[in-house]
């Protein structure tokens, strides 16, 4: 009945939080789910699936090795179980592997030559945990436990060793060795799979962060790379084939100075094998988090967090690895990238980054060279609000990240429309508490700081986004684009927080005479670009971000809700409070930025204020379990408190945390953590005998044992009902139909894997009825949603075409 259009949300800051199966999809991390992300679907990628199931964040994701399809993918988290997720008619199931005692760290898997499939887990329990599932009808059972003494395991690798069908794990611990452990080839009928303790392998000077192994030629190579900035490359090869290898090399030597490590052997019942070190591999400048080895060749890719990436590959004239492609970011405040790895065919691959970008790489056969896609992407810690601009075609999304995001529809030739982020107009140095659109092209934003920021998009934005949205008929980025004084874009000075505006050389003369500086000053970063597809993370960082015009001071403590009318001549703006006196509401003038109203009448925290559409009244709910309500004077233009709530009249008894207005600003609806939602309206026969005044309850609905921390009524009616979307603490979503004198109606319940599974922080409504990006007028409503989860959402909601509704 409902679609989910777009889901945004940033991979969790683990080396081992993304995965890319033998296909098109990636599995990563997000908070406490793991999203399926799709990187053929329409124009750039689309997340298609949540998994939800662990209730701490997930640590670690993989798809189960073995397989030529995407079928079953293995998950670790912090709630200290393991999850193995099986897609089945449609649908993914899942099992859940209990035993260990605290975060599950890491997790490996592989199907076996004996149609068996095997998991590993570790843990900062200090063991490493061995699962099998011996067919595909049966559950998984514990084989074995591996007690590292107090130690942790930071990485795992499973592999066969070369001719045999016996199964070596690579695993590093905290001693910064290499740990190699071989399948026991003395086995029980109660437990078929057991590992034994074979080898120790050291020479990392710190912990071991990532490991791959990749049998070729008879030999095992296995590759690994940690804190010390180095990779090593280590050979396990059977011994009689070793032998041959060094009576060649040796005569290759003679003459020659010859360095030998010292080296290990591993001894099965039926084979002893030589463990040598093949090279050292110093190119990076900072902690190597990941190895991963091309699908086809001797090739392999390491992602650090110095900001770059490199394929090395194997020089056979020199003898010796190479270096062959690096990538990377430059600028921003990014810290690098903890995670990488190869397509299945190798002609690409992906990273993620410090702060849970996606960045894939695509080999472009004509130029020979690595170009960057389109990718998902989003926010990486809760989202605490968001808008939609005034005609609907964009959402803009506040963050305890400290940026501001802007989502919008891609309309790329011959595929399908896709959203995607396209600017990030603000990355701020607090976090990021409440937003209000004060026109198309310009907002206001409050975070942890006494002061309200306002912006308004450069002409480079204003071009990109006509460009990749097929915007029509906009005279506010008409005025911006024609007007010589605006600025082509922004950037922050080192050690500020400000965005500055940076101008066109053209009229750079006449902006700043007396400047000698370059009209993009290369502490900037800043470059207009010209986008023809959603940009990289790279372009965000540096090249989208808006000029700040404007910071209001008259608070006390930090901003906690602002709010706007849809004539955007007012904003109004809370902050955190304990008294009534830094509880009250400013009110600016926009047209001046002055202080026009102080309104009082709170005593706690101004939780959320909403204008009425007609721009006449303004609603505020607080942390002081009351709602007030302010209506514009005719005669002065002033707001005047007219009604409000304590403990007598007050329905709600906790912290009210929402509220909304209906599109005739003839009711309004509150939202409290009592589960409670009451909706108001005015009776005018009504005497004004207590502090109502002329107000009263129309309807009470009570959701037991609920949290209602959101609320929004859609911009029309369906069958002369009223609809309103409700967000729960729980991060459910649920879509209702509601008129005077007559039944609270459900329409759409959306669980945890649809909607949030953290707390909805705000729900609203596309101001106008469609899709943005489509210029047909459907039966569609369009509604966003953003939570403590790190996503936003975006879904289409049909309306009904009668209303036989539950």
């Amino acid at each position: 009945m409902c679609d989910v259009l777009y889901v945004s949300s940033a991979c969790n800051q683990v080396p081992t939080s993304a995965h890319w199966g033998r296909g098109s999809l990636i599995c990563y991390a997000s908070s406490n789910v793991v999203f399926i992300y799709d990187i053929n679907h329409g124009s750039g990628g689309k997340i298609v699936n949540t998994l939800y199931g662990h209730k701490k964040r997930v640590n670690s994701v993989q798809w189960i090795a073995g397989s030529n399809h995407e079928l079953e993918l293995v998950s670790g988290s912090a709630d200290g179980t393991a999850i193995v997720w099986t897609f089945r008619d449609n649908n993914y199931t899942s099992f859940i592997l209990k035993g260990h005692e605290s975060n599950v760290n890491v997790v490996e898997s592989m199907y076996t030559k004996k149609s068996s499939t095997l998991v590993v887990t570790t843990s900062a329990d200090s063991t490493i945990r061995i699962w099998l599932r011996e067919n595909k009808k049966e559950d998984f059972r514990q084989m074995q436990v591996i007690n590292l003494n107090y130690g942790v395991s930071l990485s795992l690798k499973l592999s066969y060793l070369p001719d045999q069908e016996l199964i070596i794990l690579a695993a590093s611990l905290d001693d910064s060795n290499i740990h190699l452990y071989v399948e026991d080839e003395e086995k029980s009928n109660d437990f078929p799979f057991k590992l034994r303790h074979c080898q120790k392998l050291e020479g990392h000077d710190n912990w071991v962060r990532g490991l791959d192994i990749k049998i070729n030629d008879g030999d095992l190579f296995m590759v690994s790379c940690a804190q010390d900035h180095f990779i090593r490359l280590w050979k396990i090869s059977p011994e009689a084939r070793q032998k041959e290898i060094d009576v060649k090399s040796h005569i290759e030597s003679i003459e020659q100075f010859d360095f030998v490590m010292k080296r290990k052997e591993l001894v099965t019942l039926k084979e002893k094998y030589v463990i040598s070190l093949e090279s050292v591999l110093g190119g990076h400048e900072g902690w190597v988090y990941s190895v991963n080895w091309h699908p086809q060749n001797m090739t392999f890719l390491s992602s650090s967090i110095d900001k770059s990436m490199i394929i090395w590959k194997w020089e056979k004239e020199s003898n010796l690895w190479v270096e062959d492609v690096r990538v990377g970011e430059i600028g921003g405040n990014t810290l690098g990238f903890y995670g990488g790895m190869f397509s299945p065919s190798g002609d690409s691959f992906m990273a993620h980054g410090y702060h849970g970008a996606f960045h894939i790489w695509k080999y472009c056969k004509e130029s020979h060279t690595w170009e960057p896609s389109v990718t998902v992407g989003g926010h990486f810690d809760e989202v605490s609000d968001l808008a939609w601009e005034s005609q609907g075609e964009f959402v803009v999304s506040v963050s305890y990240d400290q940026t501001t995001r802007i989502h919008a529809p891609w309309a790329a030739k011959g595929a399908k429309t896709s959203w995607h982020e396209i600017a990030r107009p603000q990355v701020h140095g607090y976090d990021i508490n409440s937003l209000a659109m004060l026109s198309r092209y310009s907002f206001a934003s409050g975070a942890d700081e006494k002061v309200i920021r306002t912006f308004k998009a450069p002409k480079n934005f204003v071009e990109n986004f006509r460009r990749l949205c097929k915007i029509e008929g906009d005279q506010e980025g008409d005025e911006i684009l024609f007007t010589e004084e605006r600025p082509q874009g922004a950037a922050v000075p080192s050690l500020g927080l400000s965005n500055k505006a940076v101008y066109d050389e053209d009229n750079i003369e006449d902006i700043k005479s007396d400047s000698k500086k370059d009209p993009y000053p290369q502490e900037s970063h800043f470059t207009a670009v010209i986008l023809n597809e959603p940009p990289t993370e790279e372009t965000l960082l540096q090249n989208t971000l808006w000029p700040e015009v404007q910071k209001l001071y008259g608070h006390g403590y930090e901003i906690y809700s602002l709010a706007s009318p849809a004539d955007e001549s007012i904003l109004a703006s809370a902050c955190k409070a304990n008294t009534q006196e830094h509880a009250a509401i400013l009110l600016w003038d926009t047209s001046t930025w002055t202080q026009s109203q102080k309104l009082l009448s709170h005593s706690l925290t101004v939780v959320q204020m909403e204008f009425s559409p007609n721009c006449q009244h303004l609603l505020s709910v607080s942390r002081d379990r009351r709602w007030s309500l302010f209506t514009r004077n005719s005669s002065s233009n002033e707001f005047e408190l007219v009604a409000t709530t304590d403990k007598k009249t007050g329905i709600h008894t906790r912290i009210i945390w929402c509220c909304s207005w209906t599109f005739d600003s003839k009711y309004f609806v509150t939202g409290s953590r009592d589960g409670k939602i009451v909706i108001w309206g005015k009776n005018v026969d009504k005497p004004r005998d207590n502090i109502l005044g002329q107000y009263e309850h129309i309807m009470i609905k009570e959701f037991k044992g609920e949290s209602v921390t959101a609320a929004a009524f859609a911009p029309v009616l369906a069958h002369n009902f009223y609809i309103i979307a409700l967000g729960f603490e729980t991060g459910l979503i649920s879509v209702h139909f509601w008129r005077p004198k007559d039944d609270f109606r459900d329409y759409i319940q959306m669980d945890n894997r649809m909607a949030h599974h953290l707390t909805v922080r705000r729900l609203r409504f596309r101001p106008l009825k469609g899709t943005a990006g489509d210029k047909m007028d459907k039966e569609v409503l369009q509604l966003a949603s953003c939570g403590a989860d790190h996503a936003v959402r975006i879904y289409n909601i049909p309306l009904p075409h009668n209303m036989y509704v539950n």
